[in-house]
């Protein structure tokens, strides 16, 4: 449910369809698949030193992007300063904010 409450209430995703516990979804002009039954999170660690899948969320203002993540409790990561900040879902995956 976190999980789901977070592509869909935090990024705005559209819930097509839910096929048992997996919910297809709609979101930034891709199909997504998100499968929840997995029995643990990502594994804490450093940005860029587990090979994973990212994308990146382009924004106009990044330190208005940050405050709406953290009034959303979505743990923010990352230098404003380089023009980027990295979010993690409830279960660890993260992505990064990117200011246009």
């Amino acid at each position: 449910e976190r999980s789901l409450a977070f592509y869909r209430d935090v990024l705005g995703f559209e819930v097509l369809e839910e096929e048992g516990k997996a919910v297809h979804m709609r979101g930034l002009g891709l199909a997504f698949l998100l499968l929840p039954e997995a029995s643990e999170a990502w594994p804490a660690g450093a940005y860029g030193t587990r090979a994973t899948l990212s994308f990146d969320l382009i924004v106009e203002d990044l330190n208005e992007a940050q405050t709406y993540f953290q009034g959303h409790g979505v743990p923010c990561e990352g230098d404003l300063s380089a023009g980027f900040l990295v979010i993690r879902d409830p279960d660890g995956l993260r992505s990064e904010i990117v200011q246009a």
